[in-house]
């Protein structure tokens, strides 16, 4: 990687490591401009160091360029379905809203999205999403505290529940391990249930976030029903079974 700058070197080394990246994610890595970002991008792809898609740049693999797909483009395709989720989440803020972020990579790619001039009061108890909101200067931030668990990457205690059900918030954006019609929505921690359980009966819209990756999975907790939410955001890759039975259920299906 000649005549490249340190930015561009590690622009280069974040994109082989994480797979794909969006320019945002990138830009609040390097502490740069989304348009330094977008120059890098430029030039990288034109040395043929990385290689730019939709909603962001993945890892070049030589190996591979002469088809006309990569390793690197499939290992990134839910990424890329968070991304165009987490887009049309945040188009659900409203100017000062309240609103309880759960844990997990789809949320953390909606915090990611939220513009750096909003001004929301933002509650969660994920490391990585308070890793993302802590920088916007103009949201009042909230978290439970409690001990660090490193699987699930949040805070958590007996009476983080508790805390979560003292606040009330006009909006809760939820993620999901598995969901199958028959057992309903499950998550791999039992940590995480108590709190997105209370974040879901604390809100006055109950917003899922469910890629089409999720269906027909099972995790090991069960934390929810589809009928719980009024509105979930999904990817063109929901199967019609599952469409027709979320909104019989009366639910706003948004289809990104």
């Amino acid at each position: 990687m000649e005549n490249l700058n340190s930015r561009q070197r590690q622009l280069v080394e974040l994109v082989q490591s994480f797979h794909f990246m969006t320019i945002k994610q990138l830009a609040l890595k390097l502490q740069v401009s989304e348009m330094t970002i977008r120059r890098d991008i430029i030039l990288l792809s034109e040395k043929k160091l990385i290689t730019q898609v939709y909603g962001g740049v993945t890892a070049v693999e030589p190996e591979e360029a002469e088809k006309n797909y990569s390793i690197a483009q499939a290992q990134s395709h839910n990424t890329n379905l968070k991304y165009r989720m987490a887009l049309k989440a945040v188009e659900m803020l409203g100017p000062g809203e309240v609103v309880f972020l759960d844990s997990g990579t789809t949320i953390q790619t909606m915090a990611e999205q939220i513009p750096s001039d909003a001004a929301h009061t933002l509650i969660t108890a994920s490391f990585n999403t308070l890793e993302v909101i802590v920088k916007l200067q103009n949201c009042t931030v909230i978290s439970p505290g409690g001990v660090y668990a490193p699987k699930p990457r949040m805070f958590y205690n007996h009476d983080s529940a508790d805390f979560i059900k003292r606040y009330r918030a006009t909006k809760c954006f939820i993620g999901t391990t598995g969901y199958d019609i028959a057992l309903g929505l499950t998550c791999g921690y039992q940590e995480d249930v108590p709190l997105k359980q209370a974040m879901i009966q604390s809100s006055k819209e109950k917003i899922l976030l469910l890629d089409s990756s999720k269906y027909d999975k099972v995790s090991t907790h069960v934390f929810a029903k589809i009928e719980d939410f009024s509105m979930v955001i999904t990817d063109d890759g929901i199967s019609e079974e599952y469409a027709s039975f979320i909104r019989e259920k009366g639910i706003t299906l948004a289809i990104v």
